[in-house]
């Protein structure tokens, strides 16, 4: 079982590494492109990125599919459901990065999609933190594909330096998967293992200095893939405590009523600063110190990590 999962995330890396460069060209081609706002001469980087991550996490998911089939493996689960949930969710990022759509829209699409999930998971009803242990029933039909917008979401938010949702997400998978390993949660390792693969390769191109953002194509897909895999692998509270920091990205944002952007004010040297009203964590951040992009980033990825250790800790003793 671990080799094919590995095999599924060198799939992967392998083919979002080919796509990104020819994703690059074709979208700057075609005009779609960006400015990076963080930096003093404004340059233009190609959006949609996340395309390139969809891709090889499909070609991952597809090599274990058939390495299963060939063997005649039983070990698998079913993954329609779930890969419904997370196709949904990037069909949603791709018409929100061409057409700007809605806010509901974002939110009652990938909803749509992910109801199977709730569907798939209804044995799977609970929700445990520290002695606290509730059984939501039924309900549960409605709160999963709730649970997978809201994440889709989420991963959306805390945004807009270079690497800093791709390395949050590497972070955040990479937990998963020592949990899932210690839960034996066979289901959420099929979907972990290749969109680690995708995104380990995708930040090789949109870490600083960045050639080419990820787009809601990227966040929204990497969101709902973590959640899904949360749920079928019943970490649903494990998955919640880890998006803490986007769940407070949200309350600030919420202030501003989402209009407000995560940039910075930069200087020649690379330095940004904030002056408005905060409305991000890196608006604190900036707002606090001068500091340049990648150290800005680094931080929150160490804050991220933090917690994720922490709650890492928390469920190995059971206590999650």
């Amino acid at each position: 079982m671990p080799e094919i999962l590995i095999i599924s995330l060198i799939v992967s890396f392998i083919t979002t590494i080919i796509t990104v460069p020819w994703l690059i060209k074709k979208l700057t081609e075609s005009g779609l492109v960006g400015v990076d706002h963080n930096k003093f001469d404004k340059p233009k980087i190609p959006e949609m990125g996340g395309l390139a991550v969809v891709i090889g996490f499909i070609a991952g998911v597809s090599t274990l599919l058939v390495i299963n089939k060939i063997f005649d493996n039983d070990d698998f689960p079913i993954l329609a459901a779930p890969l419904l949930a997370v196709v949904g969710a990037a069909l949603t990022g791709i018409m929100d990065d061409l057409f700007s759509i809605r806010q509901r829209l974002k939110a009652v699409i990938p909803f749509l999609f992910a109801i199977p999930v709730g569907v798939y998971t209804a044995d799977k009803t609970t929700m445990s933190f520290v002695f606290i242990t509730v059984d939501f029933g039924v309900l549960m039909v409605l709160i999963a594909p709730f649970g997978v917008t809201c994440a889709a979401n989420a991963g959306n938010m805390l945004e807009g330096f270079n690497g800093l949702g791709a390395g949050l997400g590497i972070i955040i998978t990479l937990t998963l998967i020592i949990i899932s390993f210690s839960f034996e949660a066979t289901d959420s390792l099929m979907l972990l293992f290749p969109l680690l693969g995708a995104l380990f390769a995708f930040l090789w191109f949109n870490r600083f200095p960045s050639k080419i953002f990820p787009g809601d194509t990227l966040t929204l897909f990497m969101g709902a893939t973590i959640a899904c895999a949360a749920i079928i692998g019943d970490m649903k509270t494990i998955g919640a405590l880890l998006f803490i920091p986007m769940i407070i990205e949200f309350f600030l944002k919420l202030r501003g009523h989402f209009q407000s952007e995560n940039y910075g004010t930069p200087d020649k040297e690379g330095f940004l600063s904030y002056s408005k009203r905060s409305e991000s964590l890196t608006h604190l951040v900036m707002k606090k110190k001068r500091i340049k992009e990648k150290h800005l980033v680094w931080l929150i990825w160490g804050i991220e990590a933090l917690l994720c250790l922490i709650v890492g800790l928390l469920a190995v003793v059971e206590i999650l």
